[in-house]
């Protein structure tokens, strides 16, 4: 994983702040939920420590590469997707995944396909659809997130060598 992209997720998560909690209980640089720092090894004494936490997102991000592959075979598109399930959970992802082959989308595309079935999780009709299964979402934070991270990284990688 590029560490480019990884310090573009830090900035957007926390903007560098090892000392940072969210509303919902995430912790350290990389926003990482304690339960799911527990699930990748991370001890809850060290989930605020900045290198342990960014290692632990760098794992969670492989975990999530390897499940979207079946779905996005592109990587440069994959990684959009990794972002949004970074945040918003895989679940929602799959749904949102699932939305586009209904309602005649590209499921393999985020900006303009993806990114919009994930914002209509929020409406009954689709987050009760039958092939949607992770429930209500709202999408808008998770496709400016993706937005924010990737402009970042794509800044960085216009001054920064790898």
């Amino acid at each position: 994983m590029d560490w480019r992209l990884l310090a573009a997720q830090g900035y957007a998560e926390s903007q560098f702040d090892p000392t940072l909690v969210s509303w919902a209980g995430a912790r350290g640089i990389m926003q990482i939920m304690p339960s799911t720092a527990r699930a990748f090894g991370l001890d809850d004494s060290e989930i605020a420590a900045p290198e342990p936490n960014i290692r632990a997102a760098a794992q969670i991000m492989a975990s999530i590469d390897r499940s979207m592959q079946k779905y996005v075979a592109d990587p440069e598109e994959r990684m959009k997707f990794n972002l949004a399930a970074y945040n918003a959970g895989v679940g929602h992802i799959y749904d949102a995944i699932a939305l586009p082959r209904k309602y005649c989308r590209n499921p393999q595309i985020w900006d303009g396909q993806v990114s919009v079935t994930l914002r209509m999780k929020d409406r009954p009709e689709y987050y009760n659809d039958s092939v949607c299964h992770f429930g209500y979402f709202r999408g808008r934070q998770t496709t400016a997130y993706v937005n924010k991270v990737i402009a970042f990284y794509n800044k960085s990688k216009k001054y920064v060598n790898p």
